[in-house]
């Protein structure tokens, strides 16, 4: 939380990206989870932000990153080329301005230059150019962890960026249609349908069909019950039953708890 305000303000400030900058932001991701190192070239501690003295790998017998002597000038030479982008980004259209924030992350991770957290400080330099350039930030979810690994280890091993950005474009732009379908059912406004019920022919049963369907069946069932199996939110459901009430398909038998829907077919 501390980076990522940190992040914000920096964004807000329009401040260049420079290596102190990152080293700070590092040392506020790796606070708690960092780990003191001691090389024959000296000491270091990622949980003060500081650039790795050693050699690292991506996973057991994966590739080597850069060495570790090429960091600093790889990192300012980075910095530089963020910066130049930062300076021509009025007119650019949000492709362009993602493409932007999406490139700095893959050539940061493609750097590596901690021993601990590139991922996250990645992720961070990401949405701190996404905010500044005042787009929604990318976000990726869990579900999503493997296949976003698999496109920048195939972007770098390829030498392909575009691998990595149509990654984020689709995965970006699915996050957003969950987050305002999410909106949508939160106010009743959208008739989301559960892919349990999809069909390969024909159209989709809407939500009220599906919960006279199942009320049929059981008619025991509360508006949380319905919503979990649908794939929709309680208030949603909670409004559709009431509407069937009104249009006198459905009814309700005694008390709230204890009672039961009753569907009048």
């Amino acid at each position: 939380k501390a980076a990522y305000e940190k992040s914000i303000e920096y964004a807000r400030a329009h401040s260049p990206i420079t290596i102190e900058m990152l080293t700070e932001l590092s040392s506020l991701v790796m606070k708690n989870t960092g780990k003191e190192y001691k090389t024959a070239l000296g000491d270091f501690s990622s949980a003060r932000g500081q650039l790795r003295l050693l050699n690292v790998t991506a996973g057991f017998g994966g590739k080597s990153y850069m060495n570790y002597s090429k960091v600093p000038a790889k990192l300012a030479e980075l910095c530089d080329q963020i910066n130049e982008a930062r300076r021509g980004s009025k007119g650019k259209d949000f492709n362009q301005l993602y493409s932007i924030s999406f490139d700095a992350h893959f050539e940061l991770v493609t750097i590596h230059p901690w021993a601990d957290g590139n991922g996250r400080m990645a992720r961070l330099l990401m949405n701190q150019l996404q905010f500044e350039f005042g787009l929604i930030p990318s976000i990726i979810l869990k579900e999503d962890k493997e296949d976003y690994t698999k496109s920048l280890i195939a972007a770098r091993e390829s030498e392909d960026l575009n691998i990595f950005r149509e990654f984020m474009f689709r995965t970006t732009a699915k996050v957003l249609r969950r987050d305002i379908d999410n909106y949508l059912q939160s106010t009743g406004l959208l008739e989301e349908e559960s892919p349990a019920y999809s069909t390969h022919i024909g159209k989709k049963p809407k939500s009220r069909e599906i919960i006279l369907n199942m009320l049929s069946k059981d008619g025991s069932l509360s508006a949380a019950s319905l919503a979990r199996r649908i794939g929709i939110s309680p208030k949603a459901v909670e409004k559709h039953l009431a509407n069937l009430k009104a249009a006198g398909l459905l009814r309700r038998i005694g008390p709230d708890k204890g009672g039961h829907w009753e569907v009048n077919t």
